[in-house]
């Protein structure tokens, strides 16, 4: 089916894209001025996943394939693993891949206000109680990002001592979205250019508790230990200026350079490439994302 998605953009956040079978709502939170996403086929989903009960709640699990490293796929805001229909069957033709629906979304029961690692320590769970296991490459799309990096932090569930099998080894992450990169603190900016990034934090914090119920100044608290990642990452990126657009021209320049500060140091072992595409990288270029990830699987089966 082809779907045309339009971002509305407004205070600098990006409001809610309905794309059907992609997974239903997707937000990217960015600067002031209109985006909109070109027309994409989307794949039908074939929902050949499992319920995995986690103490009375049902958890959606669809994993596919064979061989290690297994791939995790974190789809964005409001998505689960409808999103996932090109990658998929592409990723599972050289090794285990899962996706899954997070708490409250698709097929997976509703936990309440509940923090990112909270999320991610059910995933964890689901996984070990579904018989799969690592290690693993986590592929993140968006708000997945968040989700990702929560992961690679989370331990093994009951206490359980961390084997090789728990390690994340890798991420690919597709036009993710990164709260706590710093923009809103860099010292170039203009104190009003900082307060516009500020805002669009707390805008956006408020739009992920209502559409997953997640807790948002937890989150950050998560995340907050978690910086630099220092896990090789492959970065898959629209151009900033789709997201830093629709200022004044010096504004929009500054802001893309503080991006562009920001990235390395958040990704020290991170490879950046700026793919010509909007910000669903993985439906306007599934080829590519799942070339990275055979590229990263193969190197970490040759090390």
């Amino acid at each position: 089916m082809i779907v045309v998605a339009a971002v509305v953009i407004g205070a600098a956040v990006g409001l809610a894209v309905d794309i059907g079978r992609v997974g239903g709502l997707d937000a990217w939170l960015t600067a002031r001025g209109p985006t909109v996403i070109p027309t994409f086929d989307v794949p039908a989903y074939d929902a050949r996943g499992r319920l995995v009960d986690l103490d009375g709640r049902s958890m959606y699990l669809d994993c596919r394939g064979a061989g290690s490293p297994t791939v995790i796929l974190e789809t964005g805001f409001g998505g689960g693993a409808d999103g996932w229909g090109y990658i998929l069957d592409g990723v599972a033709a050289f090794t285990r891949v899962c996706a899954w629906d997070r708490p409250g979304i698709g097929r997976s029961a509703a936990r309440g206000l509940h923090s990112g690692g909270e999320a991610e320590a059910d995933l964890r769970a689901a996984l070990e109680k579904a018989g799969e296991q690592g290690p693993f490459i986590v592929v993140a799309h968006s708000l997945g990002g968040v989700y990702a990096r929560l992961f690679a932090a989370a331990g093994p569930p009951n206490g359980r001592t961390a084997t090789e099998h728990d390690a994340v080894l890798a991420f690919v992450m597709l036009d993710t979205y990164e709260p706590d990169l710093g923009v809103a603190d860099d010292p170039t900016l203009s104190p009003e250019t900082r307060a516009m990034v500020r805002q669009s934090l707390v805008d956006g914090g408020a739009m992920f508790r209502a559409g997953e119920e997640l807790d948002w100044p937890a989150t950050l608290a998560e995340l907050r230990p978690l910086n630099p990642t220092e896990l090789p990452a492959v970065l898959l990126m629209a151009d900033p200026s789709q997201h830093y657009g629709g200022h004044e021209p010096a504004v929009t320049e500054a802001l893309i350079a503080a991006w562009y500060r920001a990235i390395p140091v958040r990704y020290p072992n991170g490879t950046l490439e700026i793919v010509p595409t909007g910000h669903f990288v993985q439906l306007e270029r599934p080829d590519l994302v799942i070339e990275r990830v055979r590229q990263l699987v193969a190197e970490r089966r040759a090390a």
